[in-house]
Formats: C-alpha cells, sequence, structure tokens
C-alpha cells in the first residue's frame, strides 16, 4: 500500500453544503483515507492509498459532484 497525500485547488465552491458535497463524494472512492476542503482557500487536502485510487479519480469525484478540481502545484 501506498499511500500519498496531495492538496488539489476547487472551484465553484460558494458555502458548507458546497464543502460537505466535495468531502462526501471523494470520501467515498476506495482507497480514500482523509478529505479536508477549506472553503476559503478552495483548496481540498486528501489521503489516499495509491493501489486503489489515483489523483484523476479524486478530481472526477468533484466534477460527479458539480465542481471544478486540479492538482495542485506546491513548489
Amino acid at each position: 500500500m501506498a499511500e500519498r497525500e496531495e492538496v488539489f485547488e476547487v472551484t465553484g465552491m460558494t458555502c458548507a453544503a458546497c464543502v460537505s458535497a466535495v468531502e462526501r463524494g471523494v470520501s467515498d472512492l476506495p482507497g480514500v483515507k482523509d478529505v479536508s476542503v477549506n472553503l476559503l482557500t478552495n483548496t481540498m487536502r486528501v489521503t489516499y492509498d495509491t493501489s486503489l485510487a489515483s489523483d484523476k479519480d479524486i478530481i472526477q469525484a468533484v466534477n460527479r459532484a458539480g465542481y471544478g478540481a486540479s492538482l495542485r502545484d506546491e513548489r
């Protein structure tokens, strides 16, 4: 098991219900251990098992919830 933590930019969120929808959608993915969404910074921190989920899977889950997401470049 290879566990990874990534930060994603999330677009389209305006309220706490948006945060809940994104967290729920991503936490339902197999292999996702922890999801934390910050409305003020429009970011999401996800800890997941890379053998069960990928960053593309996470982005697709956010898209299905009705929002946009991209991997954050933290250089």
